[in-house]
């Protein structure tokens, strides 16, 4: 998967740009403020729908313009087809997605079509963080490569929002019109259950063994499903819902109590352990670093062997944050990967990447200046 050309119109800080990528390695050097995360988001844009920075597309467009544009020149390499993507978007009216000029209905339809993995300095909160953002971080891997899910997550918060509004109702909880929603919930959220039970032993695998390389195997990964109703780990679909409907007989009183749904895939964990202790506790800065790059590429990988090729990766400020065992091991690893790299620091990158394919782009203020190839 290779993204050719990128043009962007009031997008942040650019006005206009339209700039042919390498099909290897693009860096983007600048200090601070110039532009080069802006970039990458784009791309991020056209892969998921909605950036990663952000929760208002106001905030996207360029200051006192109304509206922004957003092209990416996608090319499927295994397939050789070629897809154009295009994000508009005018202040306060709803974002208009088109693929090679259809537009899509629903904005969930972009996921998988750019497939992407991004590393942000930011990603040590899915080890730190609550499990919101390790839910999150399982929810879009999933989603790219099993289109299903997304929307049975997306109608599954639905029927969580519907029983919530019957339990507020207090003693007037109709216990019928419950037990319907009980049963969307269960079997909905048995699909998400299965699909999130697959996708992180398979993470697991990977995200352990590359972990191991990184540590020169003197250190052990684990993760492990923790599991909201219990564990599944080696239960059939019959026996999940069977065990799902348990628990929400068990805690049936006090959720009308609390007026709110108390269990479900809403409710899940990943637990990342080293060396058989929590990371979460006792893992160092460094080796929580390792563990998010090992998952990282992990996540790449299990796209790999799910759609037929790499997705594209996007780095960004990164490599400041490893230390350079870590950078040589990232860098060998991606060389056979359309990246993306932004930096403030061109000496060190030039220093570990000078036999690499690559073209490097110096950003000022949102203009592109002299390319060095």
């Amino acid at each position: 998967m290779i993204v050719k050309n990128i043009k962007l119109k009031n997008f942040r800080n650019f006005k206009e740009l339209d700039v042919k990528l390498d099909d290897v390695l693009n860096i983007f050097i600048g200090d601070n403020g110039q532009g080069k995360t802006n970039l990458l988001e784009s791309i991020y844009l056209c892969s998921i729908g909605k950036t990663f920075r952000i929760n208002s597309e106001n905030d996207l467009i360029k200051f006192n313009e109304k509206n922004l544009e957003v092209e990416i020149l996608l090319e499927k390499s295994n397939l050789s087809i070629t897809k154009r993507i295009n994000f508009s978007y005018t202040r306060n009216q709803k974002k208009i997605i088109k693929v090679n000029g259809v537009k899509l209905e629903k904005n969930s339809e972009l996921i998988g079509i750019l497939n992407n993995v991004i590393f942000t300095p930011d990603d040590l909160k899915i080890i730190k963080g609550s499990p919101n953002e390790r839910r999150k971080f399982v929810n879009i891997d999933i989603s790219q490569i099993k289109p299903k899910y997304k929307y049975l997550l997306k109608n599954y918060n639905k029927v969580i929002i519907q029983r919530n509004r019957i339990l507020k109702s207090g003693n007037k909880v109709d216990n019928n019109i419950l037990s319907i929603w009980n049963d969307y919930m269960v079997e909905m959220g048995t699909e998400i259950i299965i699909y999130r039970r697959e996708y992180i032993k398979n993470l697991k695998v990977y995200a352990s063994n590359i972990y191991g390389n990184i540590s020169e195997r003197k250190e052990n990964l684990d993760l492990l499903y923790k599991c909201d109703i219990g564990s599944v780990k080696d239960l059939n679909k019959k026996e999940i819902k069977s065990k799902f409907r348990e628990k929400l007989e068990k805690i049936s009183e006090n959720e009308k109590i609390r007026k709110i749904t108390l269990c479900g895939p809403q409710k899940d964990d990943i637990m990342f352990k080293i060396n058989n202790k929590d990371f979460k506790y006792f893992g160092s800065q460094g080796q929580q670093r390792s563990a998010i790059l090992a998952l990282k590429l992990a996540e790449i990988e299990i796209i790999k062997n799910e759609i037929g090729e790499y997705p594209v990766l996007l780095l960004d400020d990164v490599l400041s944050e490893l230390d350079n065992k870590r950078k040589n091991y990232l860098i060998r690893y991606i060389k056979n990967i359309q990246t993306f790299i932004t930096s403030t620091d061109d000496n060190d990158l030039k220093r570990i990447i000078k036999n690499n394919k690559k073209k490097i782009f110096n950003i000022n203020e949102g203009i592109i200046g002299n390319i060095i190839n």
